[in-house]
């Protein structure tokens, strides 16, 4: 009996552990602004030669968008961002199959009546017309905190910027402008239209396209490489 008991305590112990496991653990640390920040250079691998337009990265003629929804505080997503995105990147958007748009949602903030949530998607928006947003985002989702707390902050967001590959702290705008504010519209108005509001969720569709079919499990790169062959043909 003790020992089944045994077997039963270290079972749990390691099942919990798993689920804590940090994917961000073991990446790559430089110090900027005193701040420690990873996985740096992992995301520059990541994008390297990649044309990046906006919130798109790849080919902009690509015949199928891998859309995403993502919320840079959602732990799920930063789990997808450095454990499956690199495979995505590899099979579907570097062959040219498709490309990945990302969709930033905040579902976070209200939930835990946060605000940060809010700064660190302003802030990747600012960085869309210098086409600096795709490095920005994996790298804050490589340097995410406990969603329970405010941790997105202006100088630890300057850092990340800052470590991201090609941008710089000074391009960081913490205040709300014009842009910003019509990426955030354009982003919710899909959101709506998708009718989610899990992230990360993960839609294949047509060239131009901004709704579709949910593919039913995100870190199913198989799957998501089936619906881009399926949606392929209606893009020509």
């Amino acid at each position: 009996m003790a020992a089944a008991v045994s077997v039963l305590i270290v079972a749990v112990v390691v099942g919990v552990g798993a689920f804590e496991r940090d994917p961000a653990a073991d990446g790559s640390r430089t110090t900027v602004r005193g701040v420690e920040i990873r996985g740096a250079d992992e995301t520059a691998a990541l994008l390297r030669g990649l044309p990046q337009r906006g919130t798109v990265l790849g080919r902009p003629d690509a015949p199928v968008t891998i859309l995403e929804v993502s919320d840079l505080k959602c732990p799920s997503c930063k789990e997808h961002a450095i454990e499956t995105q690199p495979e995505i990147v590899e099979r579907l958007v570097r062959t040219g199959r498709a490309n990945l748009r990302m969709v930033l949602a905040n579902f976070r903030d209200p939930a835990r009546a946060t605000t940060d949530g809010a700064l660190a998607r302003r802030v990747a928006y600012g960085l869309v017309a210098a086409d600096r947003f795709w490095g920005f985002v994996q790298t804050t989702f490589w340097n995410q905190g406990d969603t329970r707390e405010e941790w997105a902050t202006e100088p630890l967001l300057r850092s990340i910027a800052e470590a991201a590959p090609g941008t710089t702290g000074g391009q960081v705008a913490v205040r709300e402008t014009p842009d910003s504010r019509a990426l955030t519209a354009a982003d919710d108005r899909i959101i709506r239209a998708l009718g989610t509001d899990a992230t990360p969720s993960v839609y294949v569709v047509p060239r131009g396209a901004t709704t579709g079919p949910r593919v039913s499990a995100f870190d199913d790169v198989g799957a998501i490489a089936r619906a881009v062959d399926d949606v392929a043909p209606r893009s020509r």
